[in-house]
């Protein structure tokens, strides 16, 4: 028997939202999608009255939901796309393409930054080194800096990233059990700058649950990267999402309720009970730093170093 979508009543049910208890059509669906973001953006008041902001697009699903979902919602903002290929084969050879065409699709500016082109390394390169066991995060680190770095060159007001629920509620569950708490207070819905050589970070689709992003980029025809990068496989951030999605098999909405508790009740707490983060400025860069030189820097200093010196042998 065809479902029939709860919302118009008059076209076939193509979805149905466990956490909403909805079925919808692809237009429904749609709507309701943007109407959540936007709900998103306006609880936190995430573009303020920012003139220009820019997007991380990494390729994949998440980030091509969120720049189309921005341009969609706000027609005065302008927007810029920052694309960081890492050099990792076939896979960044893949997300780049797909976020050209992305930006090219939504008529927006896009910046790309290699590491191989910049710097002289690529991610690849952190096989067989002290950094072998943790490329992914190796690979978080440097992200950051760099969309940090493209952040500040290109004088944008804020910078929009496309985490998703499912994403935030993993790392938090994760950094509550490892007693991480400086880490997971930086896991706000909006981050404000907190050194000079920082801007605005905002999350708009930090409630929305992953495989809505599939749907909507799927509906929406946006070219995204379906394959996932071949150093996740294993990953115990993916063994976590599994578990939470089980999880909410048996409790429907418990994603929801912990993104709440952790954003509405613990992280205020650790706010007033934990001393303000203090950053120094580091000596290579200019960015944030806890002490003299910045994560990032000494990762870059070490791969740079081991491979000159590989090269004089």
């Amino acid at each position: 028997m065809t479902k029939l979508c709860g919302r118009c009543n008059a076209n076939e049910a193509v979805i149905y939202l466990n956490y909403a208890r909805l079925w919808l059509c692809k237009d429904c669906f749609i709507k309701f999608y943007l109407r959540r973001v936007e709900k998103t953006i306006d609880k936190y008041k995430m573009l303020r009255n920012f003139r220009v902001v820019g997007v991380a697009i990494s390729g994949g699903k998440d980030s091509a939901s969120l720049l189309h979902a921005l341009k969609t919602l706000s027609s005065d903002i302008e927007f810029i796309a920052f694309h960081v290929n890492a050099g990792i084969g076939e896979y960044s050879r893949e997300s780049e393409k797909k976020a050209r065409e992305l930006a090219e699709m939504l008529d927006v500016e896009i910046y790309v930054y290699r590491y191989r082109d910049v710097d002289g390394f690529e991610i690849p390169d952190f096989k067989n080194t002290k950094y072998d066991k943790r490329i992914c995060a190796t690979c978080s680190t440097l992200r950051r800096w760099t969309l940090n770095k493209l952040a500040r060159e290109y004088r944008v007001n804020a910078l929009a990233l496309g985490h998703n629920l499912d994403d935030t509620v993993e790392i938090m569950l994760n950094l509550f059990l490892t007693g991480e708490f400086d880490q997971l207070r930086r896991l706000k819905p909006v981050l404000p700058p907190m050194h000079p050589s920082q801007v605005w970070r905002i999350k708009p689709l930090i409630k929305i649950p992953e495989f809505d992003n599939l749907y909507y980029a799927s509906y929406s025809n946006l070219p995204f990267r379906y394959g996932k990068c071949p150093y996740a496989k294993g990953a115990r951030s993916i063994r976590r999402k599994k578990i939470l999605d089980i999880w909410e098999r048996r409790e429907r909405n418990i994603k929801f309720q912990l993104f709440s508790i952790f954003t509405n009740k613990l992280i205020p707490i650790l706010d007033k009970t934990l001393p303000r983060e203090e950053y120094n400025t580091c000596k290579i860069c200019g960015g944030a730093s806890y002490g003299d030189v910045c994560s990032a820097c000494k990762i870059k200093q070490y791969i740079i170093s081991l491979k000159q010196s590989s090269s004089d042998h």
